[in-house]
């Protein structure tokens, strides 16, 4: 069985109640303005990015990463976010939603795509993705997992997809058949799990729901928790599935933290933002780790 039809049968095979991965993805409102908080966030997703790809470059393996997911900064508020918004929402029903980051093996790349073919055309794109290996998804997260403390309805630190995103993943894998993983870079260590496991682990594990007004939805697999799914107010209150790290690997460490630096953004009307970038930073993978998860999708 390939690749896309063992991503098709798991997602048929989630129990509805868990998430239901056979419904048609919903479009929601347009958003009419941005805060400070969404922007130091995707500041410190950009980073995360950054991070990853560079540590991909320096890791010593053959391989070469290109930047593929979109990187745009139009946010809402700006002139033109409402068509932007609208043409990102046909692609996402068109193709799914990119990862940030794909691998090619150096037979398959050219040097003339250069470091980032996210500007590319979409038919451009539809010839030179299917040659990648792999497609790395990349989330930030502000944690030092050395220092996390556990505690009864937090036990691990997680990988944090949203329930909608595994619909437009999804969607990305049935067009291009590539294999797809989670990348969550937390500020001393990277961890990283396949969406195959993710799927494997939301159709196997044995579930309890808890509360009624904020419904909590609690995975275990042979009694040790594996996931929560909740609804959060730091994601606008969307279904967020945290999977904890432990179903994950250890991918690499950071070896050296980024500056931080104040940013402001005038808003029409002359609303002023303050947000915080990240510049700089370095860390340092495990190159058995990466190649082992390479190798096993080749």
């Amino acid at each position: 069985m390939g690749y896309k039809d063992e991503i098709r049968q798991l997602s048929e095979t989630i129990p509805e109640n868990i998430v239901d991965l056979r419904i048609e993805r919903k479009i929601g409102s347009i958003p009419t303005q941005a805060f400070s908080d969404f922007l130091t966030h995707s500041e410190q997703g950009d980073w995360a990015e950054f991070l990853f790809f560079n540590s991909i470059l320096e890791s010593g393996t053959p391989y070469i990463p290109v930047r593929y997911g979109r990187s745009d900064k139009i946010i809402a508020g700006d002139p033109g976010f409402k068509e932007f918004y609208n043409k990102y929402q046909n692609e996402l029903d068109e193709i799914g939603k990119r990862p940030d980051i794909l691998l090619f093996k150096p037979e398959d790349y050219k040097q003339e795509w250069g470091e980032d073919i996210s500007k590319f055309s979409l038919d451009t794109l539809k010839d030179i993705v299917p040659l990648t290996i792999a497609g790395f998804e990349v989330r930030s997260s502000s944690y030092l997992t050395e220092k996390f403390k556990p505690k009864e309805d937090k036990p691990f630190l997680s990988f944090t997809p949203k329930v909608e995103d595994l619909l437009v993943v999804s969607k990305w894998i049935e067009v291009f058949g590539v294999p797809h993983f989670y990348v969550q870079v937390f500020f001393d260590k990277i961890y990283i799990i396949s969406f195959k496991d993710i799927l494997s682990l939301l159709r196997e594990a044995e579930t309890e729901e808890r509360g009624k007004k904020n419904k909590k939805i609690i995975g275990k697999k042979h009694e040790m928790p594996v996931f929560i799914i909740e609804k959060n107010p730091k994601n606008q209150y969307k279904e967020t599935i945290h999977i904890y790290i432990n179903n994950g690997k250890t991918l690499g460490k950071i070896s050296e933290v980024p500056q931080l630096i104040g940013n402001r953004k005038e808003l029409a009307g002359g609303r002023l933002l303050h947000y915080v970038s990240f510049e700089g930073g370095k860390a340092v993978l495990d190159k058995k780790v990466l190649l082992e998860i390479i190798e096993n999708t080749i």
